[in-house]
């Protein structure tokens, strides 16, 4: 005789029923009374929350309590229906980890952050722009809609903000400091930039994030092949923007059969987010502002040389805007002098007298380079 999964005891369902997912755990309480019961456990569908969504408490997508896991796990299908499964919890589990990690060691940056655009506010950027955003980058805006920075943010220093959480960097008096905008914000700078720049109306960039500090740096995603661009030096005059992300990196934007979406955008979200999480860039402190400093920390790419017990890190970045820089003649390194050229290295060196008491002192060098 032949043995049905309802004749097991419960205890042997439940373990069964355990190993499967949702969809699976759905379908299975299809078959029968016993078999809804038992797939309806809470401890199952606390299981998927947590492992599907991160989430160790029944809340909705909107923040707010729902009855059970179950119910909660329906609610977040429901909500987000019109998007592929895996990519949703990619991009949730990407703004996770992110917010994990400005609560913990940027709370300030934590707090510019808004809550999620809704389908109607995507649809009506997209009605105003004309384009289509990929859906990595959609699914990304109904997780956060990027940063609130008030006047008093933006004011913090006497250069500008300090609170994106794109980070950035500071030379004497050239600071950038990346933040990701709002909807609203996209639509009125893709408006005045592409206005000035002369792209034609049927131009399908928009500008995602920029620095906030007077220092105009502009991040533009081309909403047809999901590439992000950031303008050069040359931006104004020659329209001129390289890519971010290796074209090779990128799968198709809005083909809503398939998991496997991934724009720009969101690659470099995930990549932020990974360097943030593994130290490799860290917050710094100027006086009394703190700001997530792009300045590699760990090798490979930190090199750090020991001589006579001087430990002299050195940290490179890349950056493509003009710059002129003053050596500060009170440490004796020379005169000021000025760089042209589409591409330049920036490195940041300090020195560390011993691992007890220190003595850090910054020296900044420029290198061009002709490419």
């Amino acid at each position: 005789m032949e043995m049905r999964l309802e004749d097991l005891g419960d205890l042997a369902i439940n373990a069964i029923i355990s190993k499967l997912d949702a969809k699976d755990t759905v379908a299975v309480s299809c078959v029968s009374k016993k078999l809804r019961v038992s797939a309806s456990e809470e401890s199952l569908w606390l299981n998927h929350c947590s492992q599907d969504l991160g989430l160790s408490a029944p809340i909705d997508p909107l923040g707010k309590p729902a009855p059970s896991f179950k119910e909660t796990y329906q609610l977040w299908r429901e909500s987000f229906g019109m998007y592929p499964w895996p990519l949703v919890k990619r991009v949730k589990r990407c703004w996770d980890r992110l917010k994990n990690w400005l609560s913990a060691n940027f709370p300030d940056a934590d707090a510019t952050l808004r809550k999620g655009a809704t389908e109607v506010e995507i649809e009506a950027l997209e009605n105003i722009l004309k384009v289509k955003l990929p859906l990595p980058t959609r699914l990304l805006y109904r997780f956060c809609d990027g940063q609130e920075l008030t006047e008093e943010d933006v004011g913090g220093t006497a250069l500008g903000g300090s609170l994106g959480i794109m980070g950035g960097y500071c030379c004497n008096d050239h600071l950038v400091n990346v933040c990701l905008l709002p909807l609203r914000q996209v639509i009125l700078e893709t408006k005045e930039i592409t206005d000035q720049l002369g792209f034609s109306t049927t131009s399908k960039y928009v500008i995602v994030a920029a620095s906030s500090t007077y220092i105009g740096k502009f991040f533009f995603l081309n909403c047809t092949t999901g590439q992000l661009y950031v303008g050069t030096r040359s931006l104004v005059s020659a329209g001129e923007m390289i890519p971010c992300v290796p074209n090779a990196l990128i799968s198709p934007m809005h083909d809503m059969n398939t998991g496997q979406q991934q724009d720009a955008m969101l690659l470099w979200l995930e990549e932020h987010v990974r360097r943030l999480q593994n130290g490799i860039i860290k917050l710094r402190k100027e006086g009394m502002i703190r700001s997530i400093n792009l300045f590699p920390e760990e090798p490979p790419l930190c090199s750090t040389a020991v001589t006579n017990g001087i430990q002299v890190p050195a940290y490179p970045i890349f950056f493509l805007v003009r710059f002129c820089f003053f050596l500060s003649s009170s440490l004796g390194l020379g005169c000021g002098s000025t760089f042209h050229g589409n591409a330049i290295f920036f490195f940041s060196i300090s020195l560390s007298l011993s691992q007890v008491l220190t003595c850090p002192i910054l020296f900044l060098f420029v290198f061009f380079c002709s490419s």
